[in-house]
């Protein structure tokens, strides 16, 4: 009894000390690991470091960093600010500017064999000049098989330096034929705004944006439309989702009366104003718009409905009315931040309201409108009914 009793006592005193020691480094982990008074780049660290030493798999400190980058901006500022990657930085100054170097061909994936097709070939373009059409699938560059897989890297691969040639290898499902094609890359400034002549006398002009290219693009369609006689003007901002500032100013000075186009104010409330010249145009003019027309589009809209200066029709704008300035970072990756708000000529901020049209039209469901593919724009004015409503308004002001 003596022994068993020593023996149950020994037991004891080591149970003791063993959940004291476990208590305290329980109590150690978490004093080191959730300490209130963390500073932010040691808690980052001590995070890493805890994944790295106990995550089964491998932690990728790139893209571990890349993340926070983008969790800083994430919740803590509106939906319009980002951090943007050193890789994705290169695409959003394709957007922006509306130039990059490739070969002049927008292609997609095709919705019913995941193939990647050409939607569009640019005019006077080096894939126009090598023969590809609309509908062609997209096989092989450089001998490497693409698909709807390898879809980013195929873009990739046919983009590159100018002057320099690409082989691809492509379909075509119209004559059930394979053809390659050598094309030589060059600086491509993509479309961005299409004109037409509607009923002889109505001049038609579809913004897909407002890229660094926009303006010169819009002035060259104007004056063709005017050589061509037109006494009135469609302007088509229907699911144009915005793009610079300096840009839409510019145009809108082209349109309204002399005086305020819009006037920014930042957090600071400083207020800078973009006033128009003696520029407007002198024949009746429509804007069309929905509610995918957003930011600057929104800001031509505004001007030329305060301005007085035409009718708007179709839905109710997107509603933002904030700019985003975008600061660069040595690395090549960029932050765009909201800095300011913007205000239409009658002292009105949009954010979060849109623009009201002055006759609201509602097309069909499935009704899809056309895209900027070139100078030549596609319109319908049977089934697009908010053109159609467009095109009777300024007929009944001849």
């Amino acid at each position: 009894m003596n022994n068993e009793f020593k023996k149950g006592f020994l037991y004891g005193i080591l149970t003791v000390i063993a959940l004291a020691m476990a208590a305290n480094a329980a109590y150690t982990c978490y004093r080191v690991y959730a300490k209130k008074d963390f500073g932010y780049e040691a808690k980052a660290r001590t995070i890493y470091n805890i994944a790295d030493k106990n995550y089964v798999g491998d932690i990728d400190e790139k893209k571990v960093f890349e993340g926070i980058y983008l969790g800083m901006l994430y919740d803590s500022t509106d939906k319009y600010s980002t951090y943007i990657s050193a890789e994705d930085y290169e695409d959003y100054k394709i957007k922006t500017t509306g130039n990059y170097v490739g070969i002049g061909a927008l292609m997609t994936i095709d919705a019913n064999d995941y193939s990647i097709i050409v939607n569009t070939v640019y005019e006077n373009s080096p894939a126009a000049a090598s023969g590809l059409k609309p509908g062609d699938k997209l096989i092989e560059v450089e001998g490497k098989k693409v698909n709807y897989d390898n879809y980013a890297d195929a873009v990739d691969m046919v983009r590159g330096k100018a002057g320099t040639a690409v082989k691809l290898k492509l379909f075509r499902p119209s004559d059930n034929t394979t053809y390659e094609a050598d094309v030589t890359r060059a600086d491509i400034d993509q479309p961005t705004v299409a004109s037409a002549v509607i009923d002889e006398n109505i001049g038609y002009i579809k913004l897909g944006g407002f890229e660094s290219v926009t303006y010169d693009q819009y002035m060259n369609e104007y004056k063709k439309l005017r050589d061509q006689g037109i006494s009135s003007l469609i302007i088509d901002l229907r699911d144009n989702p915005g793009g610079l500032l300096d840009v839409v100013a510019k145009i809108a000075d082209e349109l309204i009366p002399k005086g305020v186009i819009t006037y920014t104010e930042d957090k600071n409330g400083k207020k800078e104003y973009i006033n128009s010249a003696e520029n407007e145009i002198d024949i009746p003019l429509v804007v069309l718009v929905n509610e995918h027309s957003a930011s600057a589009s929104e800001l031509l809209t505004a001007a030329v409905k305060d301005t007085g200066k035409g009718t708007i029709i179709g839905k109710n704008t997107y509603g933002k009315g904030v700019v985003q300035t975008t600061f660069p970072l040595t690395d090549g990756s960029a932050v765009k931040l909201t800095t300011a708000r913007y205000y239409t000529p009658k002292g009105e901020c949009i954010d979060g309201k849109g623009v009201a049209p002055d006759i609201e039209v509602t097309n069909p469901a499935d009704y899809e409108l056309p895209v900027v593919a070139g100078t030549d724009a596609d319109y319908n004015t049977e089934y697009d009914l908010q053109l159609k409503k467009a095109v009777e308004k300024l007929e009944q002001a001849h």
